[in-house]
C-alpha cells in the first residue's frame, strides 16, 4: 500500500482522487473537502479529520482503528459497513443522504449528531446516546435498538423502524404516522 508524502493538510480540496490504495495512517486532515473520492482500500487507521466535508465519497469498508472525526460532515456518501466503534472519537458528525448500511455504532456518544435522509439498514445502534439526534427521513430497515438513548431524537418522516420503548430511552423523541406504530410492535400490541 502507497503512502502518501505529506501527512499534515490544512485547507486542501481533493475532487475525484483516488485514495483507494493509499495508507493514510496517522494523516492529519483539517477544514479540507473530499468530493466523488474514492477511499475503499485505503487505511485510515490513526488519520484526524478536523471540519472536513466529504461530498460523494465512497468509504465502504475502510479500516477506522483509532482513527479520529471531529465534526466531520458527509453528503450523499457511501459508508457501507463500517466499525465506527473502533474509532477513537467521533464528535458532532453530520450525515445528509448517506448510505450508512451495515455499519456499527455499538456504545458510541453522538448526542446532537445529524442522519438526514440516510440509509441505516442493518446497523447496531445498540447502547448508543443518540439523544437529540436528527433523524428525519432515514430508513432504518433492520436496524438494531436496544439499551439506545433516544431522548428528544427526530424520527419525524424516518421509516421502517423498530424501536421499544421499553429497552431504550426514547422519552420526548417525535416520531410520525404511521411509522410510529412500529413504537408499539415491542410492546405486543397487535394492530389492525
Amino acid at each position: 500500500m502507497e503512502s502518501l508524502e505529506n501527512t499534515e493538510m490544512n485547507g486542501e480540496t481533493f475532487i475525484e482522487k483516488d485514495f483507494s490504495a493509499q495508507n493514510l495512517s496517522g494523516h492529519f486532515y483539517e477544514d479540507c473537502s473530499f468530493t466523488r473520492c474514492n477511499f475503499k482500500g485505503a487505511s485510515l487507521a490513526r488519520a484526524r479529520f478536523v471540519d472536513c466535508t466529504f461530498t460523494s465519497c465512497d468509504l465502504s469498508n475502510v479500516p477506522l482503528t483509532h482513527a479520529r472525526f471531529r465534526k466531520v460532515s458527509f453528503q450523499s456518501c457511501k459508508l457501507l459497513g463500517l466499525q465506527w466503534v473502533h474509532l477513537d472519537d467521533l464528535i458532532h458528525p453530520s450525515f445528509t443522504e448517506c448510505n450508512l448500511s451495515y455499519s456499527n455504532f455499538t456504545g458510541l456518544k453522538l448526542k446532537k449528531s445529524f442522519f438526514i435522509k440516510c440509509t441505516l439498514r442493518d446497523v447496531d445502534l445498540s447502547q448508543a446516546e443518540l439523544a437529540e439526534c436528527d433523524f428525519q427521513g432515514s430508513d432504518f430497515f433492520n436496524a438494531k435498538f436496544h439499551g439506545t438513548s433516544l431522548l428528544k431524537a427526530d424520527f419525524r418522516q424516518a421509516v421502517n423502524y423498530l424501536i421499544d420503548p421499553t429497552a431504550n430511552k426514547v422519552q420526548g423523541a417525535r416520531f410520525s404516522l404511521p411509522e410510529a406504530q412500529g413504537l408499539l410492535l415491542g410492546l405486543g400490541v397487535v394492530i389492525d
